[in-house]
């Protein structure tokens, strides 16, 4: 019930902002009849008034001109005009030819466009604006003149006062920077999202959104009045927008594809939506080529194809969320709205109905949502990403057994511990420990057992260390202790709590436990120490020298005492 009282107030407040339906004076519209075989008028004949006989009255204010043939209107108000501000004559909607007014009181031709440069700029291009005197009266008509190439689309006509007019178009004004501000603030991440991680997919999504923008620039007339774009545009009429909202189409497929990953989860469908953007592209080239006479025939080509790739774009997205892709459900979150609004809106074009305020505000609002929606699926997209980099960097760096670093993790924690002292003058210490008797343990109790005493005595390890230590699995049953900023003293003192801890392990392997002892060599870091592999190789001599004093036990090493290494195997 609530969001049936939302619509209907949303609904309402979009049709208020439509400047030409608040008129402040009921208008009287004639049609001249005309055939496909009658002879053009002279405008002077019309203006004249040789011709008001033969107007016929019309139902709605709406303007055409099939076909391409020049069609006359006439406008006059049923009574006198008697607002506070001068009148301004407003037609609006979907222009698409131009225009020619012949106002009173001297009738002289004012041919009119929305991709005129100079337009009054005291108006936005919602609607064309031209001011009437201020007495008009109601024996004055207004005569319209509209034709090549053809104006299929209806155009609303119907006059306002100008105060009236003006505050209703500033509200159409702020509604659309609103929905245009959401779009660029969008563009904007996204743009620094791929200046940052370099990936195509946020490349499509720059160039589509940019393509659509344009589109919507182009239709509404904005962009006809771009400075520096405003004479370069202005000869190419309606065609720019035709061509960005083709490009806008292609590379929406090109997005759906890679943003969804459509083709790992419905290949088939994939492949199909994929040759669809090659029309587009080819539609987007004959737009510029006069001899084929694109504008007779080109725009219901084009509407068909978008509603055929729309809703086979649709049912992949449907298809690949339930097969599990997390994208295609944000892909349907935002773009079902915008592609609803977009079938509408083809259907209105095609039909030729005029354009309602919803729709022409919904589809704008519509694109500002789905941009919204998107960007928060390209950042989730990148964070899944990074979890799956982050993971696969953890299995390449960490030991799946133990859970501790492995021997490229350990050694590069070293190699980070020892510039770090050596920049600071601290000193680091390396235990190298290896478990006693590992070899008869997997022989006699079976590798299963190994490796619990492995993870046992990993637990022992990481009991004794503080944050800043590290600890990597050096080889099968070696390990590697980094200790940084410590002495020789606490460094042996680290390694007999460990070897204390080991001895009374008991490893519960079947109905018999595992009793485990671990030889530690200690290696402190010297001045003249020349490098950290050096440091290594000197705590791995004082644990050999450990196993041959009889193992279960801490040696640290000194010069003078290992100056003969004993290497026996443990």
């Amino acid at each position: 019930m609530h969001r049936r009282i939302f619509v209907c107030r949303l609904a309402g407040l979009l049709l208020l902002l439509s400047p030409v339906a608040a008129v402040s004076a009921t208008l009287r519209v004639s049609q001249l009849p005309a055939t496909a075989d009658s002879p053009p008028l002279q405008a002077a004949t019309v203006i004249g008034g040789g011709m008001d006989a033969h107007f016929a009255p019309m139902a709605r204010p709406l303007l055409r001109a099939p076909d391409a043939r020049v069609a006359w209107y006439r406008l006059q108000l049923t009574r006198d005009w008697d607002g506070a501000t001068p009148p301004l004559l407003l037609i609006g909607g979907d222009t698409r030819a131009r225009v020619v007014a012949y106002l009173p009181p001297d009738y002289s031709a004012h041919p009119v466009s929305p991709y005129d440069a100079h337009l009054d700029p005291r108006f936005s291009r919602h609607a064309l604006v031209l001011p009437l005197p201020g007495d008009l009266r109601a024996d004055q008509p207004v005569y319209l003149e509209t034709g090549a190439p053809g104006q299929s689309q209806p155009l609303r006509v119907g006059v306002a006062d100008y105060a009236g007019y003006q505050a209703g178009d500033l509200n159409h004004v702020r509604l659309s920077t609103l929905f245009a501000a959401v779009q660029a603030s969008m563009l904007m991440v996204i743009l620094c999202f791929w200046l940052v991680l370099r990936d195509r997919m946020f490349l499509y999504f720059l160039a589509y959104m940019t393509a659509q923008v344009v589109y919507q620039l182009a239709s509404s007339g904005e962009l006809y009045a771009l400075p520096g774009v405003a004479g370069l545009l202005e000869s190419l009429r309606y065609h720019p927008g035709q061509f960005a909202a083709i490009l806008a189409a292609a590379l929406s497929i090109s997005f759906i594809l890679e943003f969804a990953d459509l083709p790992a989860y419905v290949p088939r469908l994939a492949r199909a939506l994929s040759w669809l953007r090659w029309p587009y592209f080819l539609f987007a080239v004959v737009l510029w080529i006069p001899a084929l006479q694109p504008d007779a025939w080109l725009p219901n080509m084009v509407n068909l194809l978008i509603v055929v790739s729309t809703l086979l774009a649709l049912v992949a997205a449907w298809r690949a969320w339930r097969l599990g892709s997390r994208q295609a459900g944000f892909f349907l979150i935002a773009w079902v709205p915008l592609l609803m609004l977009t079938l509408l809106r083809v259907a209105q074009l095609v039909g030729g109905w005029p354009l309602p305020a919803w729709l022409e505000y919904g589809f704008p609002a519509s694109m500002a949502y789905a941009a919204v929606v998107i960007t928060v699926g390209l950042a989730d997209r990148t964070l899944q990403v990074r979890h799956v980099r982050d993971h696969a960097h953890r299995m390449a760096e960490f030991d799946a057994l133990t859970g501790v670093l492995k021997r490229g993790g350990i050694l590069s924690r070293l190699h980070e511990a020892w510039e770090a002292a050596r920049r600071d003058g601290q000193t680091v210490a390396v235990l190298f420990l290896d478990l006693d008797h590992f070899k008869r343990i997997n022989d006699t109790r079976g590798h299963a057992a190994g490796d619990a005493c492995l993870r046992a005595v990993v637990g022992a390890i990481q009991e004794q260390l503080g944050a800043s230590d590290r600890l990597g699995r050096y080889g099968g049953e070696e390990f590697l202790v980094v200790l940084r900023w410590v002495s020789a003293q606490v460094a042996q003192q680290v390694a007999e709590r460990i070897v204390a801890r080991a001895a009374n392990l008991r490893v519960p392997i079947g109905d018999q436990p595992v009793e485990l002892t671990v030889s530690i060599g200690v290696a402190v870091m010297q001045p003249d120490t020349p490098s950290p592999e050096t440091l290594v190789e000197c705590a791995d001599t004082a644990q050999y020298r450990a196993k041959a004093l009889g193992r279960n036990r801490v040696v640290m090493y000194r010069r003078e005492d290992l100056a003969a290494a004993v290497t026996q195997p443990g």
